[in-house]
């Protein structure tokens, strides 16, 4: 495929991207990241600052509207597409080219995170621009080893999975110790110090949350098994990559591991390149934990894997395009489940706005609260708070352990430190709730015991049934008075 012909196959294809976004509502990943880039942290729950940021700054330049800075997805997406198959061409040639931005094209996965705000695309674009910055320094401009780290770098600021590429191009460089050889100190010391620099903050900001955010909870979650999520992993691994493209791709792992320990060439770069984070994939999967970042790092290579063994088989065009068509039908099937998802968002927010004019007045004025990050997120966005305050729009249940960012985030639960006693009985509380004595709205599938038992009265107000099937209840809770010890 020429270059002329993937403009125009990309063109048409993020135009296609740019009017179903448009014409579809918000989802809670977008709200989130919005919340995120009004709220700038060294790290976040989900991973490192990088989404945020860039939400930040489309947003300066939108005028902080989300509707029109998510639009930048669908055109991020073109750059991810553009650099995949010029790494392929790179490569090998125009034909392992085509097939693989046809291919990558046709994912469900690359679909949805295309329309999409969020870590994936971005992720893509950087690493895909670190590994053809890799390929022009091992074929001899020594400097570009700088612009390779630099740009790993900047990936591992949108997800922490990005230093396993860093780590494959280290393992590269240093396999000629084993031929007693001295390896490029320039590249070895990029490589190194620039995603620490880069991870420094980020990872300090972890440190001092005892690495919850990371680890979930202990350490221990890293490394011990949960057998009883392998099920529910399987069958996001073919909802995210499609049956027929998710067999294809585990079996050009298995092929490109023995073509690149037999044959080592340019396989072998893009076994460095898909190698750790197929590994990682696996590792995540095993332990029944979230493996799909590390899957969206590895695929790219493997398809260009798959199209470069492909083009010498007679059959390739019959089973390529058999593929392709699966992972179309599959990426059909996601960006419907997609759009309805986001009319289920809007269809809430109506219900909560037409339930905040049966909120009795208190002094202050009442909030709102979601049952959970999700939900608060999705709201916050249709409740957007006349000045800028330092409370989210919409809270998420008081509780002591730290589940999400809105933990961190200032609550209605929290009290506020002064020199004065507030209480002429218990005069060493040194500090003040200004939520206490006001009313709330609370809107979830069930009515959490942290809710019920910080209200006086605590009554439903309105019941939704959704479409697909949920129920959510919206609860009037009056006169709050924090929870008891």
């Amino acid at each position: 495929m020429k270059p002329r012909s993937v403009f125009i196959f990309l063109s048409a294809v993020t135009l296609l991207r740019l009017v179903w976004l448009a014409i579809q509502g918000v989802s809670a990943q977008e709200a989130y990241y919005w919340m995120c880039g009004s709220r700038m942290a060294a790290a976040f729950f989900d991973g490192p600052p990088g989404t945020a940021f860039l939400v930040r700054l489309l947003g300066a330049l939108t005028g902080d509207s989300l509707e029109i800075l998510r639009l930048a997805w669908p055109l991020f997406g073109f750059i991810a597409a553009w650099l995949a198959w010029l790494l392929a061409r790179t490569l090998y040639h125009d034909l392992v080219a085509g097939w693989t931005v046809v291919a990558l094209n046709a994912l469900p996965f690359f679909n949805e995170q295309c329309v999409t705000v969020g870590p994936g695309i971005p992720l893509m674009i950087l690493s895909l621009s670190g590994m053809l910055a890799a390929y022009s320094a091992l074929e001899g401009r020594r400097m570009d080893w700088i612009l390779a780290a630099a740009l790993l770098a900047l990936a591992c600021l949108f997800r922490y999975e990005a230093v396993l590429k860093a780590l494959g191009l280290l393992i590269a460089i240093l396999s000629v110790l084993r031929k007693k050889e001295k390896p490029d100190t320039l590249a070895v010391a990029a490589l190194i110090l620039l995603p620490a620099a880069a991870l420094w903050s980020p990872l300090a900001w972890n440190a001092a949350l005892d690495w919850i955010p990371i680890a979930g909870g202990t350490f221990q979650t890293w490394w011990r098994p949960q057998p009883g999520g392998w099920t529910r992993d399987l069958v996001e691994y073919f909802r995210q990559f499609s049956f027929a493209a998710g067999i294809a791709l585990a079996g050009g792992l298995a092929g490109l591991l023995w073509t690149a320990w037999h044959k080592p060439g340019r396989t072998r770069f893009l076994l460095l390149s898909a190698g750790p984070a197929s590994l990682w994939a696996l590792y995540q999967f095993l332990i029944g934990r979230d493996f799909s970042t590390a899957a969206w790092m590895a695929a790219v290579p493997l398809l260009i894997f798959l199209a470069e063994a492909g083009s010498r088989w007679r059959w390739m065009g019959l089973c390529g395009s058999a593929t392709v068509l699966v992972a179309l039908v599959s990426s059909g099937l996601l960006l419907h489940e997609e759009g309805l998802q986001r009319a289920v968002g809007k269809t809430l927010a109506s219900e909560m706005h037409a339930a905040t004019r049966e909120l009795p007045a208190s002094e202050g004025g009442g909030f709102l609260i979601a049952e959970d990050a999700d939900l608060a997120s999705l709201l916050a966005i249709y409740f957007k708070p006349a000045a800028p305050s330092e409370y989210p729009p919409v809270f998420v249940p008081e509780s002591p352990a730290l589940t999400s960012q809105f933990g961190i985030w200032p609550s209605y639960g929290n009290f506020i430190e002064s020199d004065k006693a507030t209480d002429e009985f218990f005069t060493e509380q040194k500090g003040y709730n200004p939520f206490i004595g006001r009313h709330a709205l609370y809107m979830g599938a069930e009515l959490p015991q942290t809710v019920k038992g910080a209200f006086s009265e605590v009554k439903p107000l309105r019941d939704i049934k959704l479409p697909d099937g949920r129920r959510m209840v919206i609860y009037l809770c009056l006169d709050y008075q924090t929870l008891p010890l």
